[in-house]
């Protein structure tokens, strides 16, 4: 399992970062992103916790009814309860994946089905699994890599999935940020991922401020 959580840096008051890499590859286009964000936000002692869907033991969803008859409880007891933690006090979140058939790769997808929980906290037993129905603070970024050309409706998918997650945890989504084409051309080629990655590191930095000032 990995939970890379930079351990160094002084603790956010009332705040987190989640941050999931949702690649099979852990060397690909998504993990470079990822990684050149993670370079900036430890160089800002920014805390963070980085989930790598390769690293980490998630049971698919057997629609099991526990989560519907218990509020906030779940049959499988494995690396999806330290998700679950880092999304409940989550401020800022971030997924980034490629794009498989329109949509998040199979593990990412995995993890997605086993938020059903969270929506029946809310749907379910109407106790919302946030405290803070408060979204003003709160920032969500999707990163979308597709290898094909551009066409239409190449990431419409992977935002409905990940926008209900969003949803849920009272988190708004703040932008998508998509790139095609990269089965020919790499992330490490292209100007506009460092402006990308600068802009979001920015922005956590400054909600990071935000919260402990």
């Amino acid at each position: 399992m990995e939970i890379k959580k930079n351990d160094a840096k002084l603790p956010l008051k009332g705040s987190k970062v989640a941050l999931f890499m949702g690649s099979h590859r852990p060397s690909g286009n998504t993990a470079y992103w990822m990684k050149r964000l993670t370079e900036i936000l430890d160089a800002r002692a920014i805390s963070y916790e980085l989930f790598d869907v390769n690293r980490l033991k998630i049971n698919h969803c057997i629609d099991c009814d526990v989560c519907k008859n218990d509020w906030g409880k779940c049959v499988h007891k494995d690396d999806m309860t330290k998700v679950y933690d880092a999304l409940q006090s989550a401020t800022v979140v971030l997924f980034a994946s490629p794009v498989y058939f329109n949509g998040v790769t199979s593990k990412l997808k995995t993890l997605i089905d086993r938020c059903q929980m969270i929506f029946l906290c809310d749907f379910g037993h109407q106790k919302p699994f946030v405290d803070s129905l408060d979204i003003s603070a709160k920032k969500g970024y999707i990163v979308s890599v597709g290898g094909a050309r551009e066409y239409q409706n190449q990431f419409v998918g992977s935002e409905l999935s990940l926008k209900l997650v969003f949803d849920n945890l009272r988190v708004p989504l703040t932008e998508h940020i998509k790139y095609s084409n990269s089965d020919r051309y790499s992330l490490k080629e292209l100007d506009a991922v460092e402006v990308d990655v600068a802009r979001v590191a920015d922005a956590i930095y400054r909600e990071v401020n935000a919260i402990e000032g």
